[in-house]
């Protein structure tokens, strides 16, 4: 299971657009294209606000989950945390919704591997045979009737 933790780590080069990026040159481009996209003119010192907050709401994220959550973004298949508040599609997620849609596509990814190394870590189901069983059966009806026995002759004495 190793081999399937190692997605879940910030190490890993992702692939943005076509190339393999690191962790820091994958979330840049990422953030650059949200930015790009907002459709709203900003300045540099927003620019490099709105920058900033990305990078504090998914640093510790890995890219890809980050992608992920952006590729449902666009497709109006993101998860819906408040059914209250349904996202709204026409805009980029701001950096605190586009984090607990990174984080989900990150559960969704931890929870398999979880549930496959219980797959793994399971032992066989012994079958016995017929006669093994009769015989279990017959020594647990054994011990339960000198347990019986026992209680029996104890209450008679008391």
């Amino acid at each position: 299971m190793a081999e399937l933790a190692v997605f879940t780590r910030l190490d890993r080069p992702a692939l943005i657009r076509g190339e393999w990026l690191d962790q820091q040159q994958a979330l840049t481009t990422i953030i650059a294209g949200l930015l790009i996209k907002s459709g709203r003119r900003l300045d540099k010192a927003a620019s490099d606000v709105m920058t900033e907050d990305y990078f504090d709401a998914l640093e510790d994220m890995p890219a890809w989950t980050v992608r992920e959550a952006l590729r449902k973004w666009n497709r109006a298949e993101s998860a819906q945390f408040d059914p209250k508040q349904p996202h709204d599609f026409k805009w980029a997620p701001q950096p605190p919704v586009l984090r607990k849609l990174a984080e989900y596509e990150l559960l969704r990814v931890t929870g398999r591997i979880r549930q496959l190394q219980r797959l793994c870590d399971a032992s066989a189901l012994v079958e016995y045979s017929d006669e093994h069983r009769a015989g279990m059966l017959e020594r647990l009806s054994n011990l339960f009737n000198r347990a019986a026995d026992a209680m029996t002759r104890e209450s008679a004495h008391g």
